[in-house]
């Protein structure tokens, strides 16, 4: 019987480490590392059951490390050793047998390669990084892409609708990604919640086709970047996006 006096996160915390400690599975110790970084802010112990994964090579604890150091989260920031990290799981997740299983942690590593390259001014390598998460269907890294192409930067009435139609195509990828994710998704909230963000992305866009006036023929051009990306002509898009950063 339960003691409810008890905190039900000290239960919790019990549970998970009796589990960790009895069978020695890393699926038990980094859930305790998640507890002890969302649930309860122990950095001592967070440390104790990652390092303890680290030793064992457990990739997902790598991942958990990367973003530790990216975020500065219960340590000092180091983008340089987060990068370095980063690209060590590219790298190894990309050789794995399984990488079909992966596309989620390969697509989040080359995301937080391309921020990082951002942020120390690496433009060439940002870029990369960017295309690579695109190709296997982030939706931050669409997300990211649109803003980079923001109307609100135009300097004439041109360049203008010039930025809102690459805006709309990479907010329209973020809508087919984020439709992606829902349909092959079991959980019923997470589809909800998924077909939410999807809902307004498209509001975006019919905003930015409104506000910008953009014309029957824009909007055909709209279409067909989105077309020739989801058949896997990625070169045209990747090959605006350069030509406008090095603009």
């Amino acid at each position: 019987m339960i003691d409810k006096s008890i905190p039900s996160s000290e239960i919790k915390e019990q549970y998970l480490t009796d589990l960790a400690e009895q069978t020695d599975d890393p699926t038990y110790m980094l859930a305790l590392t998640d507890f002890y970084l969302t649930e309860q802010h122990q950095p001592q112990k967070l440390w104790y059951w990652l390092n303890k994964l680290l030793a064992k090579d457990y990739l997902p604890a790598s991942l958990v490390q990367a973003q530790l150091y990216l975020s500065g989260n219960t340590v000092q920031q180091d983008l340089d050793k987060a990068a370095e990290i980063f690209r060590q799981l590219v790298e190894r997740y990309g050789q794995r047998e399984d990488i079909e299983d992966n596309l989620h942690q390969l697509a989040f590593c080359h995301l937080s390669l391309a921020r990082i390259s951002h942020t120390q001014h690496h433009t060439a390598l940002m870029l990369m990084h960017y295309f690579y998460a695109l190709q296997f269907d982030s939706v931050e890294a669409a997300e990211d892409l649109a803003a980079m192409f923001s109307p609100d930067r135009a300097e004439n009435s041109q360049m203008t609708g010039y930025l809102a139609i690459r805006q709309c195509v990479f907010l329209t990828l973020s809508a087919v990604f984020l439709q992606q994710q829902s349909d092959n998704s079991n959980d019923e909230q997470q589809q909800q919640r998924l077909l939410q963000y999807y809902a307004k992305r498209k509001n975006q866009i019919l905003e930015n086709i409104t506000r910008y006036q953009l014309t029957s023929s824009q909007r055909d051009d709209i279409r067909q970047r989105v077309n020739q990306w989801n058949k896997g002509e990625h070169q045209y898009l990747m090959e605006e996006v350069v030509s406008y950063i090095n603009s």
